[in-house]
Formats: C-alpha cells, structure tokens, sequence
C-alpha cells in the first residue's frame, strides 16, 4: 500500500503541477462570431530587440532587432480541432509578432513587459491558457485583440478543454494503474528466515577432509646444487599467499635415529590467495639452502651435507613423502 500511494503522488503531480515560469501563448482563430482555428497556411514571425542594461545605472540600450520564427505546437492531445499555440519570447523591446498568409499581413503589438498578459490567463486557471486572436488584417495591439466578450469567452472555452484533458489524463492513468495492480500475480508468499549451519566441529572437519582429492604422485625430478625439482600430481596444499604458487612442504633430514624435520612444519596457509591446487606432472623448483637459512634461528642456518627428503599434503589432509635424495 505504501508503494502504490506513493506511485500515486507521482502520476498525480504532472497532471496538475504548475509550470515553473509561466508564459504568455496564443491562437489564431478564423474572424467571425464561431471559435474555430485558423484554417489558411500562416508563418509567424517575432520581430524584437533585446534590451541589454548599463553596470551599475538605470539606463540600457537595444542590440540590432532579430527575426525570430514561432514555431507551433498543439493545443490539445486531440488534434481534431487543429489548435495551434504559439509563444513569443518575452521581455523584449519593440516586439511584434508578424502573422504571413498569402498576400495577407497581421501584425501584433506586444508589451515589454508581459506579466498583465500572464495574470489575464492565470485568471482564468492556475496555468499556462493561450488568448484567442482572430486573423485581421492590418496592425493591432495585443491588448485590443483580446478584450471583449468574444475573446474572453473563447479563452475560457479553450482553457476549460485543457483542463477536462488533463483531468482524463490523470483518470485513464489510475484505471492503468488499477487494471496493472488488479493484473499482478499474487506475492509470493514470505521466506523463511535464513538459519545459519551449526559450526563445524572437528569430527565433521575431519569427515569433509577425507572426501577430497588425495596428492596422487610428488617425484623428485632432478638436484642440482642445493634446488630440488620436484613434479606433482593431484590436489595439493598451497601457502595462500597473494598470487603465489608455492605447495606447503616439510623437509625432513635422515639421522642416526630416522628421519626428522629440518624445519618444524606447521598447516598453516594466508588467506591472501588460493588454499588448493589440482596439478598434473607440475614441476616446482625449492632451493633448499635458501629456504633452510630464511626458516631457522642462528645458528641453525646451514644446510648440513647428507640425505633429505620433501612431503606435500593432499586435500585429504595426508602426507606424501618424495623418495630421498643427497645435498652435498
């Protein structure tokens, strides 16, 4: 409902809102006692001279007269009666509006200032209405041409179908709007609030984990110097780093007592960039010695001479060791 009211404001506010800067217009009639429009072809000319004041005194002059063409427009929606309404620039001096048909001349005298022209019509309704003129021959004040019974009511005659039209305007457009909210589906019916899924706990974690893509193959492709090439395959572990492609690994040492970790691993990955990777045959070069000395407390930054071996994690969370190779 509140929707459709406001929608209703807004169809109701063109159909009746009153134009920012009201203007003077007119039409032109056939002479004689009926209102009718002019028949005959015309060309309506505004001659005039725009008045320009001095900075700073009450005083002014006048540029060159210019010829300005009245282009006209209708009156009404229903162009049946063929009004055609013209409105001259206001505020000029020496203006006159040149009406041309054929041999014939009529030309009408308009005032510099035409705010009694505009009260006139706003008399009759708070908007822009055109005063009737009946072509004549010869010149005319425009203060002439639209005093009398005949003018006046040919006037009013004219501003009562202005409003009529608009008054069906707005009536056909709440029938439109009716027959459209009349025509509508019926809503939908309301959906259930959102609940969030219980948290997940370690058991389901682990159950999730289990399902995904194991890390099939991690074969150490070639050593040289202290870099280890190695190929992967399947889905492996990634440090998340932004735009890197770097697998988390271990590096793992054999001793005396087994294999132990060079570096302590930790499963922990950014969250700046990609978690997992689904390689086939990738190759991944790990310069150990690097690694070892960025990785390690002093003291413990060398990368001792003898045999090593990597493991990657899988998505399924296990380990896949390489096969062991020597660092000199």
């Amino acid at each position: 409902m509140r929707s459709l009211t406001l929608l209703t404001l807004l169809l109701w506010v063109p159909a009746f809102a009153q134009p920012s800067l009201p203007t003077f217009s007119f039409v032109l009639a056939e002479p004689g006692a009926v209102v009718r429009p002019l028949k005959r072809e015309v060309t309506v000319l505004q001659r005039s001279n725009e008045r320009i004041p001095y900075v700073g005194t009450s005083g002014s002059w006048l540029k060159p007269q210019l010829e300005h063409v009245l282009e006209s427009a209708p009156l009404l929606k229903d162009t049946g009666d063929r009004w055609r309404v013209y409105s001259p620039l206001n505020g000029r001096a020496n203006s006159h509006v040149v009406v041309l048909s054929g041999v014939d001349t009529m030309i009408i005298d308009l005032p510099e200032h035409e705010q009694t022209l505009i009260d006139r019509a706003w008399s009759r309704t708070p908007r822009n209405t055109p005063e009737v003129i009946r072509f004549r021959k010869g010149r005319h004040a425009i203060e002439a041409l639209i005093a009398g019974p005949w003018a006046d009511a040919a006037a009013k005659t004219l501003a009562d179908r202005l409003i009529a039209e608009d008054a069906a305007s707005y009536q056909q457009q709440l029938a439109e709007q009716e027959a459209f909210y009349r025509n509508r589906p019926p809503p939908a019916p309301a959906r259930a609030p959102y609940t969030p899924p219980p948290p997940m706990t370690a058991e389901d974690f682990e159950a999730y984990q289990a399902q995904q893509p194991p890390l099939k193959d991690a074969q150490v492709d070639r050593v040289s110097a202290d870099s280890v090439s190695v190929r992967i395959t399947g889905r492996v572990m990634l440090d998340g780093d932004c735009a890197s492609g770097m697998p988390v690994f271990g590096i793992e040492m054999l001793t005396d007592t087994g294999w132990v970790e060079r570096i302590p691993f930790s499963m922990i990955q950014v969250d700046c960039g990609m978690a997992w990777a689904d390689w086939d045959d990738h190759l991944v070069v790990i310069p150990l010695r690097w690694w070892v000395g960025a990785h390690q407390p002093e003291g413990k930054k060398e990368l001792a001479s003898g045999r090593y071996r990597l493991f990657f994690v899988g998505g399924n969370g296990k380990r896949l060791w390489t096969a062991p190779f020597a660092v000199q």
